[in-house]
């Protein structure tokens, strides 16, 4: 039985919601280790450097994460629940985390570092993203994802109204958001400088719930498209993780690869089955979300500490330690308190 369930996951776009835990767990994963590099110059020597480069990328994992949220909301959406109670599911299942890791942070660092009120309500509710306010730590992602949760029985009633033209309009709206991006990048640096990681990101989401219904009736795709796949990712690292792109072009070859890379996980998960690497990644993908919250906080943290003095990558690697167990357990919490006070009439899946 298992096996035929592997076939019928080879060349399938059904593999992308049999191993969705498993590539949001690598995706996580990727993310934290991307993170350590961007405090500083690591060195991994010459012949490490192609090594250097992919961990250079993992902010491609945020891709992942928006593109499998797309889909999965199709699923939500497509059972056709009732609004208000999709909206208290979305928005729980971000802010809690939220609220058992990152607000304790920060009432420490505005109120009893620095006594900001004001800044603490914006970050505590997490606006301060929209304010432009960085510190005392932006977490981008979740303004983000929650402005694309609002945003996505608009996006799923324009795309998926009549089916059959489902395709063409994905393409009109998505080439929309293109279209405005560009504007931003040209017309106002400003603006673009704050909202550079979210404007792209919209495309990918917009794209993810387009194919939210292709791997709800389990499409099938040619080798020819996972190849495809694999040259966009081969080129991702002299374009992107090389930065021989910059600016607009930058952002979307990033998401372009994070979208190939994603069938390309799902994919090698559906392979190497039989080594329960999926098992492993899922684990860490049942609490994605906390793994970038606590390891967020934690990469602040490490920069404040004597660790950093020379910035050795294992010492990084080490001190997230604690931050990750911080963030399983907060997923335990946050679990426990989303059945309490989640209605119990509304069965959907989370996403």
């Amino acid at each position: 039985m298992e096996e035929q369930s592997l076939r019928r996951d080879e060349l399938c776009f059904s593999s992308l919601s049999t191993y969705r835990n498993a590539i949001y767990g690598l995706s996580a994963l990727w993310i934290v280790l991307f993170h350590g590099m961007a405090l500083g110059k690591v060195h991994f020597g010459e012949s490490g450097k192609l090594i250097a480069e992919v961990l250079s990328m993992g902010n491609i994992g945020v891709d992942i994460f928006v593109l499998l949220s797309g889909i999965g909301l199709y699923f939500s959406l497509s059972k056709k629940p009732r609004l208000g109670s999709f909206y208290l599911r979305r928005l729980l299942r971000i802010y809690l985390p939220y609220l058992l890791l990152a607000v304790p942070y920060i009432f420490y660092m505005c109120l009893i570092a620095s006594h900001q009120v004001g800044l603490f309500f914006k970050a505590a509710l997490a606006v301060n993203y929209w304010t432009g306010e960085d510190d005392p730590i932006v977490f981008w992602y979740v303004p983000s994802i929650i402005a694309f949760y609002l945003l996505s029985p608009l996006i799923y009633r324009f795309i998926h109204y009549k089916e059959r033209f489902a395709l063409l309009r994905t393409a009109i709206l998505a080439l929309v958001t293109v279209g405005l991006t560009y504007a931003v990048y040209r017309l106002f640096p400003v603006a673009w400088d704050n909202f550079d990681k979210i404007l792209p990101r919209l495309t990918v989401f917009i794209i993810g719930m387009y194919m939210g219904r292709l791997v709800k009736e389990k499409r099938r795709f040619s080798p020819l498209f996972l190849i495809v796949c694999m040259v966009v990712i081969g080129l991702g690292v002299p374009l992107y993780g090389g930065s021989t792109l910059h600016g607009f072009y930058y952002r979307y070859y990033g998401s372009l690869t994070g979208i190939a890379l994603t069938f390309v996980m799902a994919q090698a998960f559906v392979t190497l089955s039989k080594l329960k690497l999926d098992k492993l990644m899922a684990f860490f993908g049942g609490f994605s979300l906390e793994i970038y919250i606590a390891t967020s906080i934690g990469r602040k943290v490490y920069a404040t500490t004597s660790f950093y003095s020379g910035h050795v990558y294992r010492n990084y690697l080490l001190f997230m330690i604690p931050f990750m167990v911080a963030a399983y357990l907060a997923s335990l919490i946050q679990r426990v308190i989303f059945k309490k006070i989640t209605p119990k009439s509304s069965k959907e899946k989370t996403s």
